[in-house]
Order: structure tokens, then sequence, then C-alpha cells
């Protein structure tokens, strides 16, 4: 038990900008314990920065139980668009219809992120999706910085790269969601509870 609950050296209180708080420390070099530090000119960058501090140590949980990382800036949702269009190509009936939108759903993400950084989405939409049509493309993303023109990169050779398992988990929630919504068969209008309205009150109260 005392080795799954650890030990410290030094348990001190200090004062760190202009707060008094108390502070356990090891003095050894490797330690299993860390403590960050922010500071920030006002509370909303401060909490900017306290939110990057948390997804970069997110990412790193994450990439130590799964390391493996799937190009970002919009190229896997391309992609996947690609493929499940390929699939719904091939799908006789109905279902096809419905395989399709479902891969249209997937644009979102690079058109936003053209969008968001004043870019022409529909144009550069046009240039992902052929660069995707050639194979060794795949990577293709985004370019928010649009340095040559174009608004489009290598993802890969840009190091942008997201976590798998976290694409994996939002494609699957989101999917779960969509299912929740349209297996609703009816809907119904809560009203206010209460008994019967009050009367309206009589205009010409005052003319007794």
């Amino acid at each position: 038990m005392p080795d799954e609950m650890g030990s410290i050296d030094v348990v001190e209180t200090l004062e760190i900008g202009g707060d008094r708080v108390t502070v356990f420390r090891q003095e050894d070099d490797s330690t299993r314990t860390a403590t960050i530090v922010l500071r920030g000119a006002t509370m909303n960058h401060l909490d900017d920065i306290e939110r990057a501090v948390d997804d970069g140590v997110n990412v790193v949980k994450a990439i130590t139980k799964d390391p493996r990382l799937v190009p970002g800036a919009g190229a896997t949702e391309i992609e996947l668009v690609e493929r499940i269009m390929a699939h719904g190509e091939t799908t006789p009936g109905l279902p096809q219809y419905a395989i399709k939108k479902y891969a249209e759903a997937f644009e979102v993400i690079p058109r936003t992120l053209a969008e968001s950084a004043g870019l022409d989405a529909t144009e550069v939409l046009s240039r992902l999706y052929t660069a995707h049509h050639k194979k060794e493309d795949w990577s293709t993303g985004v370019d928010i910085e649009n340095d040559d023109g174009t608004g489009v990169l290598d993802a890969t050779d840009a190091s942008i790269l997201d976590l798998l398992v976290s694409k994996s988990w939002a494609i699957r929630l989101a999917t779960e969601a969509a299912r929740t919504v349209l297996s609703v068969d009816q809907i119904i209008v809560a009203r206010q509870a209460g008994g019967p309205k009050p009367p309206a009150p009589n205009a010409n109260w005052d003319e007794d």
C-alpha cells in the first residue's frame, strides 16, 4: 500500500503570485509527480493556457496507451468521405443514399477549417478531393496558413497529426447520437402544468 500511495520529501507553504499555496516536492530528479505553474496577463488568457496544457497532458496520456496516429488538418475526414462514398456506390437499393449522406457528414471538418482560416471552402475542398483521388496523396489536408496559395498541404509532412483513438471515439459517439435522433418516432410537446387559466381582467373595472 505505501508503494501505491507514494512518498514525498518536502511539504512547504510558498507564496506564488500573491497566493499562498502548499507545495509537495520530491528532491529526486526522476519523479511521478509534476506541478505546472501557469501565469497569464488576464484570466481569459490564463484559461486558454490551462486548456492548452490540459489538452497536451491528455494527448501524452492517450498516446502512451495507443500510439497510433492519423493525418490531421481534415485529411482523415476527406479520405473517409472517399472510401465511404465508394462503398455506397457498390451498395444496391435505398441504403446507398444513407451511406452517401453519412459520408458527406465528414466534410464538415475540412470545410469548417477552411472557412475559419478565411479561405474559399469550396475551392479548397475541390483541391482536397482531387488530391485524395490519387492514392499517394491521401494525407493532404487544409493549410490554414495558406503558405503556397493553394490552401492545402501534406499533413504528415507538416507533422499535423491526430490521435486515432480520439478520432475513432468522436466518430462513434457522433454516429450514436445521430442514430438516437433518427430512432425517435414521436415528439410529445410538454405543456405547462397547472389548473385552468385565470380569468382575464375586466377592461371596464373603473366605470363603477
